[in-house]
């Protein structure tokens, strides 16, 4: 009885004491990160038979179990994808709406600043310090227009930083996780689960799951395989693959993500498979690509096309005027042309440039040409549609997209070209002259009326339009008792009138009527090819010019008569050339699509944030250590320890009874 209470008493020792070493290991891991409570769980002992029937024979220790779910633990993964995702995505999109600023200034307010200055040169264009104010206001435009490019390219380069050291992480990540499987591979052969590696690698899991969204499958070994979202595995077995980074073959100035894939046609080798960014999702990784492929490219794209459009408007409306030197104006802005990138895989031997078919109104999207052997292929890369095929390579005399492309040399099957229209105009714009006297403010045509008029009949030229050619002076003559114009040369097309009316002028029909009480604009259009003078030429009339009055429209050669193109500058303000609206309500619908975008993530990031808190609740009331609850077991394992001592106590006291009785 004595040996059978020792063997008792000792089992309940042993329990007790391997119990409350678990409970202090809980205790001290309590804030451990990815430590997941200890159990210990105890079964009684086999029975052992007597004649009296089965006796019980002690407590056994069966295992230490971990409390560990794995479906909550699942979803704690993906709740940490996600908001590791949106968390990168919204501090990468604020500071871009920071630097970007408010739509009523910054790029917006200098637009507005240099039509205001325009405006104020028209009503004094021979004033040097007002066309060198115009000038100045130029200036900081291109300034800022060029600070914005900077700080974009910077943004991108801080991207491409950004998953060099992430995806570093990652491998770093997926070597720990393959090697701890392998370890809980070999461990799990002797029975009982090694808690330790498991805790290790599940933490290295979810390290890794804040990282990049991942697929987790364990196996009945114990070891987890892991996927990306794509299904390219990350981790089998002990075997881990490796992400990087190389140059993007469609834009060497980002890094792409690329994939070391078995080759199965060598065992042991390895093809390096470079990925599209949408098979990247989740976790910083993901979120950072996707701010770059939905964020900052268009932002670059789309500024580039309203710095592109602003210089191509001005331009062409100030080379339609004379400069305070007397001579045709120029270009007041530059920007570069369309960039063309070769794709890196190009086999070919052919260069690609393109040209912009409509500045004032680019293509808002980058572009791919592609040539399958057959078909010369040019598509949309935002919106995948396809904007034109052909047989034969394009040409300049064939524009697709808003674009003219020219290709020399030859392109191989599966050659392509990324053409990007406006992303690199931002970097590159700047002045084409600081001269504030290169400034184009007037017409190039000048009206006067004739000396010996004895009305009231007042002309005036307005801003000349595209096409415009006079090359010898026009003389109109009134004739009071038709009220009719005459003196329009043959082969042209005068408009006036509201609702405007179209008179040909030719040999049956050469007046044009007009009306003192309301006065009228006229403008005339070569009907003629090629065109005669005059042509894309306007002036107002008012007044009442006597009977035989005449007005003389002729060439401007001093440049300083009038402000007139000045005027028609400014009014670029309000064009809606740039894909139907203004250049400031583009510029500020740009802006509030950055915040309002920006705003709606931070909504979404705190969203997130508050269900990963959930979340990380419901795991931790599994896996989590309660003291308040270790405590109160402790002691409870504390008197089980102390009853059985007492237990062998009382053996050891019954056995000397014994002893001291057959002595």
């Amino acid at each position: 009885m004595s040996s059978n209470l020792f063997g008792i008493g000792l089992s309940g020792l042993n329990a007790a004491q391997l119990s409350m070493s678990t409970i202090s290991n809980n205790i001290s891991n309590a804030s451990t990160p990815g430590y997941d409570r200890e159990l210990a769980l105890l079964a009684e002992s086999h029975g052992m038979a007597t004649s009296s029937g089965f006796m019980g024979s002690g407590v056994t220790m069966v295992t230490i179990q971990r409390q560990f779910n794995q479906t909550l633990q699942t979803e704690l993964n993906n709740a940490q994808s996600q908001s590791s995702s949106l968390s990168s995505y919204s501090q990468l999109i604020s500071s871009l709406s920071n630097q970007i600023g408010d739509p009523t200034s910054g790029i917006g307010a200098d637009i507005t600043a240099f039509f205001n200055s325009m405006q104020q040169l028209s009503g004094s264009p021979d004033d040097g310090p007002t066309r060198q104010s115009a000038i100045n206001s130029a200036q900081v435009l291109a300034d800022a227009i060029r600070s914005m490019g900077q700080q974009i390219d910077q943004m991108r380069q801080g991207v491409n930083t950004t998953l060099s050291s992430t995806v570093t992480q990652v491998n770093n990540l997926t070597k720990q996780i393959a090697q701890l499987n392998a370890q809980i591979a070999a461990a799990g052969s002797s029975g009982q689960p090694p808690n330790q590696l498991l805790d290790a690698r599940d933490q290295a899991v979810s390290q890794l799951s804040q990282l990049v969204g991942v697929n987790v499958q364990q196996a009945s070994d114990g070891t987890d395989s892991i996927t990306l979202a794509n299904g390219m595995s990350l981790v089998q077995g002990n075997q881990s693959y490796q992400l990087g980074t190389t140059p993007s073959p469609n834009d060497p100035s980002e890094l792409a993500i690329t994939y070391q894939q078995p080759d199965s046609t060598k065992p042991g080798s390895f093809v390096t498979t470079v990925l599209p960014d949408s098979a990247i999702s989740g976790g910083s990784l993901g979120g950072t690509l996707q701010f770059r492929s939905q964020t900052l490219d268009p932002a670059a794209r789309q500024l580039g096309a309203l710095a592109t459009s602003f210089a191509a408007q001005v331009n062409a409306q100030n080379e339609l005027g004379v400069d305070q030197n007397g001579k045709a104006g120029g270009p007041l802005f530059k920007v570069g042309d369309p960039n063309v990138i070769a794709n890196a895989k190009n086999t070919g031997n052919a260069t690609v440039s393109a040209t912009l078919t409509d500045p004032s109104s680019p293509p808002a999207d980058d572009l791919k040409l592609t040539f399958d052997g057959t078909n010369y292929t040019l598509t949309d890369t935002a919106t995948g549609k396809v904007l034109g095929t052909s047989t034969t390579p394009p040409d300049a005399n064939n524009p697709i997209g808003g674009v003219a492309i020219t290709i020399n040399g030859t392109m191989s099957a599966g050659d392509s070209f990324t053409i990007q229209p406006t992303e690199g105009a931002l970097d590159s714009f700047g002045l084409a002259t600081t001269d504030g006297a290169d400034i184009a403010a007037t017409s190039p045509a000048i009206a006067s009326a004739g000396s010996s008029n004895t009305g009231t009949g007042k002309i005036s030229v307005n801003a000349a339009s595209s096409g415009f050619s006079l090359t010898s002076s026009m003389t109109l003559k009134y004739d009071a008792s038709t009220g009719t114009l005459s003196g329009f040369p043959p082969g042209t097309q005068v408009t006036f009138g509201d609702p405007p009316q179209t008179i040909t002028i030719n040999a049956s029909t050469d007046t044009v009527p007009y009306d003192p009480k309301n006065g009228d604009t006229y403008t005339i259009n070569s009907t003629a090819t090629p065109p005669v003078s005059p042509n894309g030429i306007s002036f107002s009339l008012s007044g009442t010019p006597a009977d035989g009055d005449t007005f003389t429209i002729g060439p401007n050669t001093d440049g300083t008569d009038d402000g007139s193109n000045a005027t028609a500058m400014s009014n670029i303000g309000n064009s809606t050339a740039f894909n139907g609206t203004t250049l400031t309500n583009g510029y500020a619908e740009f802006v509030n699509n950055i915040g309002n975008t920006a705003s709606n993530l931070q909504s979404m990031s705190q969203a997130q944030s508050s269900t990963l808190s959930q979340i990380q609740a419901q795991q931790q009331s599994v896996s989590g250590v309660n003291l308040d609850e270790e405590a109160t077991n402790l002691l409870q394992y504390q008197q089980l320890y102390q009853a059985n001592s007492k237990v062998i106590q009382t053996a050891q006291s019954l056995f000397d009874t014994i002893l001291q009785a057959i002595s």
